[in-house]
Parts: structure tokens; C-alpha cells; sequence
């Protein structure tokens, strides 16, 4: 599933592709995931420009000058392709099957198109006045994003204490309190932390709590840099897949020796979700 990385890469790149352009039409083929009607959906935004896209969370706003915003979830395997006549027939759209599951496309007035491509038709899409789309309820229950300048220490540490009897690797994945984190960047976070995931968090000495946040930041911010990571099934708008796997510690390396000191990297069930680390770099 993407995370924040992830979706903050398409973030990135659908600012600087279609900021300015104009929708001409609106296509799909699986309207349950629209929120509406085709029709319905089509009308809030033909004709409109695109002001720029913003990311809460996991969710990607494309904000309208006609009032309305578009908000879309990459779920688990869901990602925009921009396409234009000069990269249509690039190897990365014709060639990788993970491009081919289109659903829905928004074409403008140039003849570009953003294309949505999701194998699992998990992944949705809804036009809502841009004032409401903070209100939407999976936006208003996330906490504090993670790359916020206001997810200071004093605060992360205020919000881990207060449940201070739980595992720190369970609390880290808990949306509602700080939104972005997920299961590959938990577990390298903590591995440059030098933290075992199943710590309690109320034994946390005060010499390494300075070590986690940063860690948190340092780590997502390398993997936007990198695009993200492709274990599966995402890809940029490009139609290319992240970098970052290539950069991993800890994640999915279970029997591999760490890199760091050698020990084999044990992989271990945290509630519905696997955690990886080296049980000698991390304490």
C-alpha cells in the first residue's frame, strides 16, 4: 500500500504536470468508486483549471478554480499515470501490467491525460466543494502529519507518552495520531533509531527519545527524494517505480544479514502487521 512517501512523490510531480491545465472530459469505467455518478462527477469538473495539488495524509486533493476539489486514496494498488502525446508509448505504460488496469481518466484540453490505474479497485475518487474537503470524515480523524513542523519533540513525545504501556511499533502505525507512517517506514525509522519495535514505550530512556523523531523525518524524507518504494505494486506518475527498496535496513530482509553489524534480521507479528529488525543495532 502506498504511503506517505509514496503519495506525497505524486504529489509532487501531478503539481508541476498539471497545475494550469484545463479538463476537458472524464471518463470511467467504475463509477462505484467515484462517490457519485459519472455524469454527476464529470460535471463538477469540466471546464475547470487546476489551482494545484496538496496531500493530507494519504489522500491527494486536486484543487479546481470552480469551487470544487477532486480527493483521491491510492488504497493498496491504485496510482495516477500522466500521459501526453510525447510519452504515451513510453515502455513504462505499454510494457509493465501494473500500468494496464486503467479506471478512470481525466483528459484536458491539451490532450494530456491523468490516468487512474488500480489492478484491485480498491482506490477512490470524489468531487466535493474544495471548503468540504478537509471535513471528509477519513481526512478529519488523521492526526498530525508526519513531516509537519508542528510534529515537534515535544509534541511526538507527548502523544507517545499518553500511551505509554503499548509497544512504540504499534503506536507509530496509528493514524489518528500522527498520519503517514506505515509499516516499511516504522521499520527502518526504528532502525535508525536503534529501537526495538516491541519496546514499551514507557521504557524509552530519555537519552534516545531525540533519536526518534528524527529518524522518522530523515527516513521519509530520503524516500521522497528516492520516490518512494515499489515492494509491489506502486508507481510514480510516470509509470516508474520508487527507488527507496533499494536503500532498505530492515524491511522484508528477514534471514538476511543486517548491514550494519551482520546479525540476521528477524521478522515478527505486531498485531496484524510484520515488523523487521536486527535485535543487535536495536535495544
Amino acid at each position: 500500500m502506498p504511503e506517505l512517501p509514496e503519495v506525497q512523490t505524486v504529489v509532487v510531480q501531478l503539481d508541476r504536470k498539471i497545475t494550469g491545465k484545463t479538463i476537458r472530459s472524464f471518463w470511467s469505467d467504475w463509477g462505484k468508486k467515484i462517490y457519485s455518478s459519472k455524469t454527476t462527477f464529470a460535471k463538477k469538473i469540466k471546464g475547470a483549471a487546476v489551482l494545484g495539488v496538496r496531500r493530507f495524509g494519504k489522500h491527494i486533493v486536486i484543487d479546481l478554480d470552480n469551487g470544487y476539489s477532486i480527493v483521491a486514496h491510492l488504497k493498496m494498488t491504485g496510482h495516477f499515470l500522466y500521459k501526453t502525446e510525447e510519452n504515451r508509448d513510453d515502455k513504462a505504460f505499454t510494457e509493465d501490467p501494473i500500468n494496464g488496469y486503467i479506471h478512470h481518466i481525466i483528459t484536458f484540453s491539451d490532450g494530456a491525460t491523468l490516468e487512474f490505474s488500480d489492478m484491485r479497485k480498491f482506490g477512490w475518487l470524489r468531487a466535493v466543494e474544495t471548503g468540504e474537503a478537509e471535513m471528509l470524515s477519513s481526512i478529519m480523524t488523521l492526526g498530525i502529519d508526519a513531516l509537519s513542523p508542528k510534529l515537534t519533540q515535544d509534541v511526538f513525545k507527548g502523544l507517545l507518552l499518553a500511551r505509554s504501556s503499548r509497544p512504540i511499533g504499534a503506536v507509530l502505525l496509528e493514524q489518528h495520531l500522527i498520519a503517514g507512517i506505515g509499516n516499511i517506514y516504522r521499520s527502518e525509522a526504528l532502525f535508525l533509531a536503534g529501537i526495538l519495535p516491541m519496546r514499551r514505550i514507557a521504557d524509552i530512556k530519555p537519552s534516545e527519545w531525540p533519536k526518534i523523531l528524527p529518524a522518522i523525518k530523515k527516513v521519509l524524507r530520503h524516500a521522497v527524494r528516492l520516490h518512494g518504494t515499489s515492494d509491489g505494486d506502486f508507481r510514480d506518475t510516470d509509470g516508474l517505480p520508487g527507488r527507496f527498496q533499494r536503500t532498505l535496513f530492515v524491511y522484508r530482509r528477514q534471514g538476511e544479514p543486517c548491514k550494519k553489524c551482520g546479525t540476521i534480521i528477524v521478522r515478527k507479528k505486531m498485531g496484524q502487521r510484520s515488523v523487521f529488525y536486527c535485535s543487535s543495532c536495536q535495544k
